[in-house]
């Protein structure tokens, strides 16, 4: 069993570690845009970049993502006819999306009616080239799941990394030679026939021979458990940017930008309950069906334990560096986004729910009409409290009203866990080590946040920065150590994942 688990530990972190890798390189895209472009131009293609993440949620539909609940279920020939069954429905559904996106195009001078003309107009002429994106990205968005299911997670790792890095070559390479936006359109379209040729090639080596008459689970089997999931993925996704379309609509493009770069939850924290949740979701279907709930439970929770030890001091860690992180990743010459630091705080609690992937659970139990359920129900709860908030209070009252709308949902979810489980909600996560590794934090937090405002002065950002990360660090670490919030095992796996041995 020891083995088993150091096995399930080693692939956790291959995954683990190729997501914070894209996601650095996500970052860096960002970073990249916030200093080459004006404010009006980040508006611009952070508009873009939201309709083409939109527009991808739409056509997937929870197919990739039922890569991992059927696989468990066929091999042999019958999986190679899976994936082509699952392709050929997502090149119908990324045709589609191109037309709604070219719908938005028709549409957009009167939905960003608040821009200036000229700004609006370049969006409307620049969405066509995300449809042709769309069209060439859609189908190949399985594939990670794909690698994953087969238990190739290097090879899943290196697919994530590669394509990351030529979105980032082939977006903003252009944008740092010069070239304007229309040519970084450009190569992000080169980015889509790159991504779906290499796609194509590395699935027909890793798959075995078979053809889409080979399959064994039904075209309406597939689409009544994905496309509940699917509609879930859409609505959080709406949800993600409900707030923000909101903001689009009521407010300058300039508020827009500020409420994007602040909008954001610190991106490489996030992608770890995600990236644990993908390793971990084929286990949990496997307890589910062999009827094991107290080993489902028991992994479940030594999950949560594992990755609150690193969401939840580096969530709190985010919120006192802020005001040096935002100044240091967005503000250049000319350019102020003071105003995105509060609303990047307060959405980064958030981030203190996301502790474990709560959709794989409920998926491992095939409810994936609950997962829809709980994301309609945060998104309407999201755009019922951020109009009036934003009315009233700006893209800092937009930031607190998604929050509160996390917080009910939060609630809701894991009532909805706790029916599965027959659990009451406040048993369905480890809750007292939650709230003593929360209590840590907070505790460390308070003199960091003191001593770099005592010792450094405010334009210091750099050196702010530097000193806030290093002494948070250094500081819970003992801290969580005397109070055995970290155990000698956790910094064991810890120094094996730093020195990168899952990969040799």
């Amino acid at each position: 069993m020891g083995k088993q688990n150091d096995n399930l530990t080693e692939k956790t972190g291959v995954v683990v570690f190729s997501r914070i890798i894209t996601t650095v390189i996500d970052l860096a895209i960002v970073i990249a845009t916030l200093q080459l472009l004006t404010k009006t131009d980040v508006a611009i293609l952070m508009y873009l970049l939201m309709i083409h993440e939109i527009a991808r949620n739409m056509a997937t539909l929870g197919f990739p993502e039922s890569v991992f609940y059927y696989f468990e279920r066929v091999g042999g020939s019958a999986r190679k006819a899976f994936v082509l069954q699952t392709v050929s429905i997502l090149l119908l559904t990324a045709l589609v999306a191109g037309i709604i996106i070219l719908g938005v195009s028709y549409f957009a001078p009167w939905l960003l009616s608040e821009w200036d003309p000229s700004s609006a107009l370049q969006v409307q002429n620049l969405l066509p080239w995300v449809a042709l994106i769309a069209l060439l990205e859609i189908p190949t968005w399985p594939t990670t799941n794909i690698l994953l299911a087969l238990d190739r997670q290097k090879d899943s790792a290196w697919y994530e990394m590669s394509t990351s890095l030529l979105v980032f070559v082939c977006l903003i390479g252009p944008l740092a030679l010069g070239y304007g936006l229309e040519v970084a359109m450009l190569g992000f379209v080169v980015y889509g026939v790159i991504r779906f040729a290499g796609s194509y090639i590395w699935l027909q080596i890793v798959l075995p021979d078979g053809k889409i008459s080979d399959s064994e689970i039904t075209l309406k089997e597939q689409v009544n458990f994905s496309v509940p999931l699917g509609f879930s993925a859409l609505v959080n996704k709406i949800n993600r940017y409900a707030d923000k379309f909101i903001v689009s609509i009521l407010l300058s493009a300039s508020a827009y930008a500020e409420y994007s770069v602040g909008a954001q939850e610190m991106p490489i924290i996030r992608v770890i309950p995600f990236a644990v949740g993908s390793v971990l979701i084929s286990r949990y279907v496997a307890f589910q069906l062999e009827e094991k709930k107290e080993e489902l439970l028991e992994l479940w929770y030594k999950g949560v334990e594992k990755v609150s030890l690193l969401v939840i001091p580096l969530t709190i860690m985010s919120i006192v560096i802020a005001p040096d992180l935002i100044s240091l990743i967005a503000e250049s010459e000319g350019e102020d986004y003071s105003n995105a630091v509060l609303p990047f705080q307060i959405y980064n609690l958030i981030v203190l729910m996301r502790i474990t992937h709560y959709g794989s659970i409920l998926q491992a139990f095939g409810d994936t009409k609950g997962v829809f359920y709980l994301s309609l129900n945060l998104v309407a709860a999201n755009i019922a409290l951020s109009i009036p908030f934003t009315i009233w209070f700006g893209i800092t009252g937009t930031a607190a009203a998604t929050f509160i709308a996390n917080m009910y949902n939060w609630y809701i979810t894991l009532r909805r866990i706790g029916g599965h489980m027959d659990l009451p909600a406040y048993k369905v996560l480890p809750f007292p080590f939650y709230l003593k590794v929360l209590g840590t934090s907070v505790l460390v937090a308070i003199p960091v946040w003191y001593s770099r405002n005592l010792f450094l002065n405010p334009e210091s950002v750099v050196a702010g920065l530097v000193f806030g990360i290093v002494l948070y660090l250094f500081v819970f670490s003992v801290a969580a150590t005397m109070l055995s919030v970290i155990s000698a095992d956790d910094w064991k796996k810890l120094r094996n994942w730093l020195q990168l041995k899952f990969l040799r």
